[in-house]
């Protein structure tokens, strides 16, 4: 299999390590949340009302609009001149900023009734519903915010230019944390107004994010305005739209679901949103360059499409396997030292740890999914990625909610990793039986060697974790603790795959 091209590599690392700060940055705005709020009532409320804001980011600020829009533009741009994307683009805009306008009016008009689907455990008229219909009114308004950032985003990469664009979700934590910082100060640490003021944060790092994407695209041909708008082209990129946000949003909307099942359970809903955040950040990254990066070149074509697709593959696996099996041994001293405190005490952090152990069962398949799906709507598989899709989160539910019902919360979050697995299998086969991933001997034997460095990075931590007792977690030797079992692991698998990698060069030259 061919070396993907070096600035594909480029644009690669560069979204990946972006990524990657925004998630560190991440895993500080979470660990201030959980400290200012903690596990209960008001922590449930907030992430209740956040949900459809934190759906709308995954859906529409990571990149996942340019399944559809991209290959939109470079059709157009084919057919008819480069001057042809810019009204292609304006429609677009204009109809997502209409869309969501009004989803967030009706939304804001009918909170209670969708706090009370989303949250269906929370008394109506209690303080957790009230609450909760409160922050949602609020942080509704980032839906068109995140909408016409996706926009310029896409038109952005699909110029190549994916720093500013990945940068974005960097900014909107900083944002966040000075709410956090602001909340300390002003010792509302604990109170409703704490809350309110998260809400509020929301917004506002919805309006940095689409400030930079609009700084990013400011160069783009196809820029939005002094054109005509081609409404029937835009209507037809919503409509190719679809599947790829269902997919995007997958993992998001599986939380969404499960926290409805859960919410009748004081802490389970922010416990949950907490684990998750977690396992965000491999997410994100596989999530991130599968948008930025993968879709242009598979939309670019030629004969090494499925080469791409199944190197693809291949990296989303070496970053999500590893990142899976470190968060299942090293769930307890993770949730530990990055939350327990202030209003975070250990026995939440117990609850916490339980959930991510088992939400990181879904980590590789989730990761599989965002590259699948892309690879798949640029082959024109529409259909049968909405129907993987929503077949995906029918089996959610229900099997949240009977796994539940007879083993328990956390048991019953493992129905998270049974849908994606089943999901991520059926569009696999899909693929390989249409002929879109190279899938040869060799690519059995990297997959093999990923297996082996994982189980021998995983044994490594489980041995270091059992014989080396952790010290107290909020103190300076905890969180050094973490980090040399961390380390340790990421040097293990490290050696063995370039082991492995130098194996497989040295059998390639001798035949």
């Amino acid at each position: 299999m061919p070396p993907p091209s070096r600035p594909a590599l480029v644009r690669t690392s560069l979204v990946s390590a972006a990524t990657l700060g925004s998630r560190v940055l991440g895993f500080a705005r979470d660990a201030g949340t959980a400290a200012v709020l903690g596990v209960g009532p008001l922590a449930d409320a907030l992430m209740a009302a956040l949900s459809l804001p934190l759906l709308a980011r995954r859906l529409l600020a990571e990149g996942a609009f340019n399944a559809a829009l991209i290959p939109a533009l470079v059709r157009r741009e084919a057919s008819a001149g480069s001057a042809a994307a810019r009204p292609l683009a304006t429609a677009t805009l204009w109809l997502l900023l209409a869309l969501l306008c009004l989803f967030a009016l009706l939304g804001g008009l009918f909170m209670p009734a969708l706090i009370r689907l989303l949250a269906p455990g929370f008394e109506p008229g209690g303080a957790r519903a009230d609450l909760a219909i409160a922050c949602g009114r609020i942080a509704l308004l980032y839906l068109p915010l995140a909408g016409a950032a996706a926009v310029y985003g896409g038109l952005a990469n699909r110029d190549g230019r994916v720093v500013l664009p990945s940068l974005a979700p960097v900014l909107a934590n900083v944002v966040v944390l000075s709410a956090i910082v602001f909340i300390a100060f002003e010792g509302l640490i604990g109170t409703a107004e704490a809350a309110h003021a998260m809400a509020i944060a929301t917004v506002a790092a919805g309006i940095a994010q689409l400030a930079l994407m609009v700084r990013a695209a400011r160069r783009s041909p196809a820029l939005p305005g002094g054109a005509a708008a081609d409404w029937r082209g835009a209507r037809t990129v919503m409509r190719a739209s679809a599947p790829a946000l269902l997919f995007a949003g997958l993992a998001q909307l599986r939380i969404i679901l499960a926290a409805a099942v859960l919410s009748a359970d004081p802490g389970s809903v922010s416990a949950l949103n907490y684990a998750q955040r977690l396992v965000d950040l491999p997410l994100g990254l596989v999530g991130a360059s599968a948008g930025a990066v993968l879709v242009p070149l598979l939309v670019a074509g030629g004969g090494g499409a499925g080469r791409q697709a199944t190197g693809a593959v291949i990296a989303a696996l070496s970053l999500a396997m590893p990142a899976a099996l470190g968060l299942l041994l090293l769930a307890d001293p993770i949730v530990a030292v990055l939350y327990q405190r202030g209003g975070f005490t250990a026995e939440d952090a117990q609850v916490t740890a339980a959930l991510l152990a088992m939400l990181a069962l879904a980590l590789p398949a989730q990761g599989l999914e965002r590259v699948l799906a892309a690879t798949a709507l640029t082959h024109g598989l529409t259909r049968a990625v909405e129907r993987i899709g929503l077949g995906s989160l029918l089996l959610c539910l229900l099997l949240v909610a009977g796994l539940s019902a007879g083993f328990g919360t956390v048991i019953g979050v493992a129905g998270i990793a049974l849908s994606a697995t089943l999901s991520a299998s059926a569009m696999l086969l899909l693929l390989a039986a249409r002929g879109h991933l190279a899938m040869d001997g060799r690519v059995l034997r990297q997959l093999a060697g990923l297996v082996t460095a994982s189980l021998l990075m995983a044994a490594t931590v489980f041995g270091l974790a059992a014989s080396w007792p952790a010290p107290r977690p909020q103190s300076l030797a905890g969180v050094l603790h973490l980090a040399a079992l961390i380390g340790a692991g990421m040097l293990v698998y490290g050696g063995v795959m370039l082991a492995l990698i130098r194996r497989g060069r040295r059998s390639g030259k001798n035949t």
